[in-house]
């Protein structure tokens, strides 16, 4: 039988004074002065059942226990697994979790279950009601939304200088070897990709300033040549009267590229 909120207190142990045992115990008197939001929860935990079946079966976690455990999988950037380990191990998790010390705790799997059951649009008024919540204690007027950047790991190599060089030598003759094999325009230039990425190898592994000085220099010699082509090759398409719309794009994606290098390379 699936309640909102346990209806006698379990016995937990006393708070250490720790501060992020404070921190949880702040977050747990606001949850207490705004108890709709597990209103909220309960409506999806229970979401899809009769009101007879609702009333049957075995006491599962109230919503009180999912929202608290939600919270701290998201506050510590728990998976299911360490969340499970955690709310068992830890006292302070526990008294927050509103398990009591003769208790067990919760399986991986009842966390996922009921966890994942929260919806976004749940979540949407679970904020609207702590907002509510900090305008009427003068704590945030809610007028403006701070978005925090998140890292992310991803394929994407450092933007080091050498490297964003290599890049753009890179990119502009692989456009320019497109233009003249699979248009057929008359365009001069030298492909020095591997050159670049000898220099851009040889500064990235250098031991000193004075050994990584050199090959930097003929870095920037290389990319001067390369945007010097893509100038010529700008030119030489653009005077060709086409309506090749896949040509045009190239054109576009030839300024595109040699804009992005830094103007004082021209």
């Amino acid at each position: 039988m699936r309640e909102k909120q346990q209806k006698q207190m379990p016995l937990i142990s006393l708070p250490t004074g720790h501060p992020r045992e404070v921190e949880l115990e702040m977050i747990s008197k606001i949850l207490d002065k705004t108890p709709n939001i597990y209103d909220h929860v309960l409506q999806d935990l229970n979401g899809g059942l009769k009101i007879e079946r609702q009333r049957t079966g075995a006491n599962g976690m109230s919503a009180e226990q999912v929202t608290r455990a939600a919270i701290v999988m998201k506050l510590f950037n728990f998976t299911y697994e360490d969340l499970a380990f955690h709310i068992s191990d830890s006292r302070s998790l526990r008294r927050f979790c509103r398990i009591g010390i003769f208790d067990k705790g919760f399986k991986k799997s009842a966390l996922n279950e009921n966890i994942k059951r929260i919806c976004p649009e749940t979540w949407e008024l679970i904020s609207l009601d702590l907002l509510a919540y900090a305008k009427d204690n003068n704590i945030e007027k809610g007028r403006t939304t701070r978005v925090d950047c998140t890292v992310v790991e991803s394929n994407i190599h450092p933007p080091c200088d050498s490297m964003q060089l290599y890049d753009a030598v890179r990119v502009l003759a692989r456009l320019l070897t497109q233009a003249r094999d699979d248009f057929k325009i008359k365009i001069v230039f030298t492909d020095h990709r591997r050159r670049a990425k000898r220099r851009m190898t040889a500064i990235q592994y250098a031991k000193g300033k004075k050994q990584r000085l050199s090959p930097y220099e003929d870095l920037l010699k290389v990319t001067q040549k390369s945007i010097g082509y893509a100038i010529k090759a700008e030119e030489t398409i653009g005077g060709i009267c086409t309506t090749n719309f896949e040509l045009l794009g190239l054109l576009n994606s030839i300024k595109h590229y040699s804009d992005l290098v830094s103007p004082g390379m021209r």
